[in-house]
């Protein structure tokens, strides 16, 4: 899991009003037949209908989102079940995790990062 360390670095994290994502992806079953870097862009298109006509909202995300995807796309992730992404690139934060095992692939925008997910997989 992730070390109590870089927890608390995660829940203490302060984005100055900038848009912290946090994104759960299951490597190891990729829904309908979607690699892991579709189901990401996917939902990520869902966050940015979420912001509306906001264009710092969406220059934002998009930022993030190319900075996930580039990961994604190039990285030799899939030796994992899962993995957990922070990411903040206003911040210049950014943080991979691998899971040990597989959880529903959720991908979360906001002023802080949505950590429930692991405490739902420690329960």
């Amino acid at each position: 899991m992730i070390p109590d360390r870089d927890l608390q670095i995660l829940q203490s994290f302060n984005g100055h009003g900038n848009v912290a994502l946090s994104a759960y992806l299951c490597l190891d079953t990729p829904e309908h037949g979607e690699s892991d870097y579709e189901v990401f862009m996917r939902q990520m298109q869902a966050r940015l209908d979420e912001c509306g006509s906001s264009r710092e909202c969406r220059e934002a995300l998009r930022e993030d989102m190319d900075i996930v995807g580039l990961y994604l796309r190039s990285n030799g992730n899939h030796h994992h079940g899962a993995l957990a992404i922070f990411c903040c690139a206003a911040e210049l934060f950014w943080r991979v995790y691998p899971l040990p095992s597989a959880m529903p692939s959720q991908v979360w925008v906001g002023p802080k990062f949505n950590l429930e997910p692991l405490k739902l997989a420690t329960a």
